[in-house]
């Protein structure tokens, strides 16, 4: 299920970039004037902030070796069922969110402290606060005093039509070995050993069609592509409805790339940026000359700076569609199983 896109209405597209909660953390406020019994966990949170406190976790908890979470599809987002503390709702699976984040819309009554504010790809969106989950259960997988980050997403709930919790992003399930089949709309996580090999036995074993490093870097996922015989680093981002390329990649770059329109891009806050919307064309990973995929070109230059690194694209809906992806950061390795008619040699 995907869009049907005309020049004006492409701004309906919610694209949840990887600067989503890129955080430019200003010093600690009160988010309101806590009440006594609160000001513990104030403290808490402060200390949490400055490093000063490890009292918060988000280790995986549930009696399993290998599980199957559904994936629920919602144009071109991929939702997972939750239960956090007495709310039950979806959060959007977004690998290039860092870690657990909340809609504000249902935590008002939790305990925060201001984190400032966030920036997206269009810019600001907005203030961002720091707060306690007390659990977080998704099937048989659940968490237990975990730390979040809280911001206002009601507009994408309200373009969505689905009651939204927040955002399940890549540092809450890094220690698996992490199967996406969004084709399927499962989400598979495997435990793993120190080696990262599969403590289930029984689990099935996948032949893959390309075989790439993969890295973790500030809770994101990047890896090594080709864009016109240039190598360039992509972040993996389960949340981005759309792939896109940094508007000041090299001309050999951009030349591949066969553009359709400008358009607006709504983002995860209210503001909007111009794009340029296109195919990309000569995308290369290992030896595999994919097929075209859609593509935006855009600024991505508070990203890079946001996360301090590289960040020349980013991969989402219209990449993962292409197969089974499977990702182990103990051994530092992707691997995808493309599906039938996507196996073109470069």
């Amino acid at each position: 299920m995907g869009f049907k896109f005309t020049g004006s209405d492409f701004h309906a597209l919610r694209f949840i970039s990887i600067t989503i909660f890129a955080l430019v953390i200003s010093r600690s406020a009160f988010a309101k004037i806590p009440p006594q019994n609160a000001r513990t966990e104030i403290l808490k949170l402060e200390q949490l902030l400055d490093g000063s406190t490890s009292d918060f976790s988000d280790e995986p908890l549930g009696d399993f070796l290998s599980i199957t979470i559904p994936l629920k599809r919602v144009g071109r987002l991929f939702l997972v069922e939750a239960n956090i503390d007495d709310q039950v709702g979806n959060l959007i699976f977004d690998t290039g969110s860092s870690g657990l984040v909340l809609n504000r819309t249902y935590f008002r009554k939790n305990v925060m402290i201001s984190k400032g504010n966030g920036g997206g790809i269009t810019g600001s969106i907005g203030d961002v606060y720091c707060t306690n989950v007390d659990r977080l259960q998704i099937s048989d997988l659940y968490y237990e005093n975990v730390k979040a980050d809280v911001t206002d997403l009601g507009h994408i709930e309200n373009r969505r039509g689905v009651k939204i919790l927040g955002l399940f992003g890549l540092n809450m399930i890094k220690n698996f070995e992490i199967v996406i089949d969004i084709n399927n709309s499962e989400l598979q996580l495997n435990r793993i050993d120190k080696k990262g090999n599969r403590l289930n036995p029984n689990s099935k074993v996948l032949k893959f069609d390309i075989v790439q490093k993969v890295e973790n870097v500030h809770n994101m996922m990047f890896i090594k592509g080709k864009i016109g015989g240039k190598q360039l680093n992509f972040c993996l981002d389960t949340g981005a409805e759309i792939n896109a390329i940094n508007s000041h990649s090299s001309r050999k770059v951009l030349n591949t790339i066969t553009i359709d329109r400008r358009s607006n891009l709504g983002g995860t806050g209210s503001a909007s940026a111009e794009v340029l919307y296109g195919t990309m064309n000569d995308f290369v990973v290992g030896d595999k000359l994919f097929d075209p995929m859609k593509t935006i070109v855009t600024n991505l230059d508070n990203m890079c700076e946001a996360y301090d690194c590289n960040i020349d694209g980013m991969l989402g809906y219209d990449f993962f569609e292409k197969g089974i992806i499977c990702i182990n950061f103990v051994k530092e390795e992707l691997g995808i199983c493309l599906r039938k008619g996507e196996k073109n040699e470069n």
